[in-house]
């Protein structure tokens, strides 16, 4: 049928956000909210079925193409914040910070050069051919622990963003009881798994699921942090899906409350990534991720300053120690990651978090049997990193890539979370005999964990039937 499209003007020729114009209501007005793509905006053309532009118009935005989109809060240090943000201007940018009750702000400038990539940089198609377009500059600045009520301004050359009011970060040992949203497998509004909405880079709308998850977490006042374990946009090799995600996220929840994100298979694995990891099972080979290789995950939820891509971490928030791992990287006995998990379980302060909590975007355990490729993986998970989590006495293990939800009771004490079902659903299968699965839901949703305080962890799987 007719569709109403929107071309970015640098690249008239792609097709960035189609809305088909038989699925909107007469009576009903419709949301849509594209990012400002940089490139003096888009060309928004009307066409019918075979393709004939009927009539169109430009869509420009008032700060410019060096207007700071795309932005989140994340935790860095032990006690501070670090505001990240896309804009096209190269130049170092600025965040200016006010407590509640003074009437100056306090400005923190970036201090680290913007960083961006080029298509050579990644590994392969479509991530370097008909998938790339110029992504901005990605920017980073630190700021001390916000106060409550406080507000934050970002500025890149001629671009001001809008006020945001940012939930402070709870410090080691805080008992402030509060939520946390986890999720993994989280996709992008108008776009499907392989890159856009048909594997071409194109979000169409209206969408079946118009972000009912970012909309109850949203609505949601007491979550406090945020946590994407991996397939996080389904970007595909497009780096528009990655904008428009980018945007999504940024309006609803990252510049509510700090956002931490870790890598999953669509954003690291491909036959030629040449710092990928190739072992004799899984399907590490795969090309999940477009031919991006990790090269846009990397850019937009960096370590520290962003000069190191570090796909493995750790960080406290409140009572808890949270762990990421990377399922993408070399885990097996005598790997880097693996010394490094070992020596940050081995000293995590008790007192100060009591609850440790590990994420990683493949499980090691599935209410379905294991295809091959996921069984080997499950198997090597459970035989090189199970050992570490009874060891250390892990309290959660979170893990997405298989889109349904599920729950073990504790094994050797730690409870396995499933919970990948952020946007898309497996398909209906047989129940494993075998699987310790005590709970399994084929359900969209995600987890809201309640950290009441050091002895008591409240969860709760948030989930909607779209029929």
């Amino acid at each position: 049928g007719d569709t109403i499209v929107f071309s970015p003007k640098d690249k008239p020729s792609l097709s960035m956000l189609r809305v088909v114009a038989s699925a909107l209501s007469e009576s009903d007005g419709y949301d849509l909210r594209p990012v400002n793509p940089r490139g003096g905006g888009y060309t928004v053309s009307y066409r019918t079925a075979d393709g004939t532009e009927v009539c169109s118009t430009d869509l420009t935005f008032a700060q410019g193409d060096d207007e700071p989109t795309q932005a989140y809060v994340t935790v860095v240090g032990d006690d501070n914040l670090q505001v990240h943000w896309v804009s096209a201007s190269s130049e170092q940018g600025s965040v200016s910070y006010q407590r509640p009750g003074t009437t100056t702000p306090t400005r923190y400038d970036e201090t680290s050069s913007p960083r961006t990539y080029k298509a050579q940089d990644m590994c392969s198609i479509p991530a370097t051919r008909q998938g790339f377009r110029d992504p901005g500059y990605f920017h980073s600045v630190t700021i001390p622990n916000v106060a409550q009520g406080s507000t934050i301004r970002i500025t890149t050359g001629s671009g001001t963003s809008r006020t945001f009011t940012p939930s402070p970060r709870l410090v080691a040992g805080d008992p402030l009881r509060h939520s946390v949203f986890l999720v993994g497998d989280l996709g992008t509004t108008g776009g499907g798994m392989l890159g856009g909405v048909s594997g071409f880079g194109v979000l169409q709308f209206p969408d079946s699921d118009p972000g009912r998850v970012l909309a109850h977490v949203r609505a949601n006042e007491k979550f406090r942090l945020s946590i994407i374990y991996g397939d996080i946009a389904y970007a595909g090799g497009f780096s528009t899906v990655w904008d428009q995600h980018g945007e999504e996220t940024g309006r609803t929840i990252g510049m509510s409350y700090p956002l931490v994100a870790s890598v999953g298979n669509h954003e690291y694995v491909s036959y030629n990534n040449p710092e990928g990891w190739y072992p004799d099972f899984g399907n590490y080979e795969f090309p999940d991720s477009g031919g991006e290789c990790g090269v846009p995950f990397s850019h937009r939820y960096p370590i520290g300053d962003g000069s190191k891509a570090n796909y493995w971490f750790s960080f406290d928030f409140g009572v808890v120690h949270y762990v990421m791992m990377s399922t993408e990287h070399n885990y097996l006995n005598g790997s880097a990651q693996h010394k490094w998990l070992e020596d940050d379980l081995a000293n995590v302060n008790r007192t100060k978090t009591p609850w440790v909590i590990v994420t990683g975007h493949r499980p090691m355990h599935s209410p379905c049997p294991f295809d091959e490729y996921n069984g080997g993986i499950a198997d090597a998970l459970k035989s090189d990193v199970a050992p570490l989590l009874k060891k250390y006495k892990v309290d959660l293990y979170f893990t997405g890539h298989l889109h349904r939800y599920a729950r073990t009771p504790p094994i050797d004490g730690t409870v396995h979370i499933l919970a990948g079902s952020g946007r898309f659903l497996e398909s209906v299968c047989s129940a494993n005999g075998t699987s310790p699965m005590e709970k399994a839901l084929d359900i969209v949703g995600y987890v809201e964990l309640d950290v009441v305080g050091r002895s008591e962890l409240r969860g709760t799987f948030w989930g909607y039937n779209a029929t």
